[in-house]
């Protein structure tokens, strides 16, 4: 099996989820595994890019299940690539396309580990996702849908690879999501001329962000209430590197700045819009002011009950609401989180870099709800700090795609 030709020609298929296209990338998994003896079936639920489903079973006791997508980001700006993002080229060690961090990479090696083995200590059931990266909008509905298919012990999530200390990273969880729309409105713009007797929903605007935060701190009575904090054993695994992070960021971090990313809970300013902002002059009290703002939630806060505390503050503003997320965490102490942080050590010879939650957001609270199944961590993937995912000329190295498929079979003998 040449492993690497194989992740080449799955990289070659766009599968753009933005733009539609992912039935063929879909395809390409279903022969794949067919042809390689395992289980496996299109399913099309609710949008164009379906879903792929398939088993191994051994008749074991336990049974573990594979999240991974096989959807992809826009690659514009392509002028920017050093290279046609669907037609993969080898680098100096490293394979570039797009995919080939997210989630293709990772898919691919965990996916072709399990067939070197044989068979498998654990049965092992797949589930590949093609919307991811446009926010899993179906998600719950097919997860209802198929929840006694895909009945569980435990459930893999996508793929962390190495983390900024260089260590093999693990994360047990993701933050939740709160994105809405603050509109201010008034009858029609007016000549700025009346702006000591008129109301300007621009200033309201700015008056109402400001009061949402004090410091670093979120304003909303209540928000903190549930907040779940790191335990000490969870924050002693927290390594990464300040210099390197910083150098990613391009700016200066506090001391503490990986406690603070993964713990503490946001309200951040996405966008901004009001009056005229086009070239030159216009002396103008604008009708219509508006603000994006995301809140990135932690165990055991919960959008609707955030929702409620910013109605509640803002009494009058008109909320528009385009996106809820709950958070999730598994336990560090959990069977899968051991068997990562074991696999891990074997294969790289070092302590890994446990992280309790993403920053980031992900449907794993759907999954841990709708499948009942609360032992979900994510591991064994193939990307490194600098494999530029969601951007251009994104890359993994080639050795960290075959310590993956190590790492793989290492977990799976610690499982079972």
């Amino acid at each position: 099996m040449n492993s690497i030709q194989d992740l080449i020609e799955f990289v070659k298929i766009d599968t753009t989820s933005a733009k539609g296209k992912g039935e063929e990338g879909a395809k390409f998994i279903k022969d794949y595994m067919q042809s390689h003896g395992i289980e496996a079936r299109v399913v099309q639920h609710r949008s164009r890019n379906p879903y792929v489903l398939g088993e191994i079973n051994v008749g074991a006791q336990k049974t573990l299940l594979i999240y991974n997508h096989y959807d992809v980001q826009p690659v514009e700006p392509l002028e920017r690539w050093q290279s046609d993002p669907f037609n993969p080229v080898e680098k100096d060690g490293k394979l570039i396309g797009r995919g080939v961090g997210d989630d293709k990479g990772s898919l691919m090696a965990r996916l072709q580990a399990i067939i070197e083995m044989g068979k498998p200590p654990v049965n092992i059931k797949f589930v590949y996702e093609g919307e991811e990266e446009i926010g899993s909008p179906n998600i719950d509905s097919f997860l209802e849908a198929h929840k006694e298919e895909l009945k569980s012990d435990y459930i893999l999530w996508e793929g962390a690879g190495r983390g900024a200390s260089g260590a093999p990273e693990i994360v047990l969880g993701v933050k939740g999501l709160l994105y809405v729309e603050l509109i201010l409105r008034t009858e029609k713009d007016l000549h700025s001329m009346y702006a000591p007797i008129s109301k300007n929903p621009a200033w309201d605007l700015v008056r109402i962000l400001s009061s949402l935060k004090r410091g670093d701190k979120v304003s909303l009575p209540g928000f903190y209430d549930k907040v779940k904090w790191l335990t000490e054993s969870e924050l002693k695994y927290l390594k990464s590197d300040r210099a390197s992070m910083e150098k990613a960021l391009g700016q200066k971090l506090p001391e503490d700045f990986e406690r603070r990313l993964i713990e503490e809970p946001t309200c951040n300013i996405a966008g901004l819009y009001s009056g005229y902002t086009g070239e030159g002059s216009k002396t103008v009290i604008p009708s219509y002011a508006m603000a994006k703002l995301d809140f990135r939630l932690v165990p055991n806060q919960d959008p609707d009950e955030v929702l409620n505390q910013l109605k509640e503050f803002l009494p009058g503003v008109e909320i528009k609401v385009w996106g809820k997320v709950r958070p999730y965490r598994t336990s560090i102490t959990s069977k899968i989180s051991i068997s990562l942080i074991e696999s891990a050590k074997k294969v790289y010879g070092t302590e890994p870099e446990v992280i309790p939650n993403s920053p980031g957001t992900g449907p794993m609270e759907s999954f841990a709800r709708i499948l009942n199944n609360n032992q979900i961590a994510d591991g064994v993937g193939v990307e490194h700090p600098g494999s530029n995912i969601h951007s251009f000329n994104e890359n993994i190295y080639v050795k960290d795609y075959m310590m993956a498929k190590e790492w793989m079979k290492q977990f799976l003998r610690e499982l079972g």
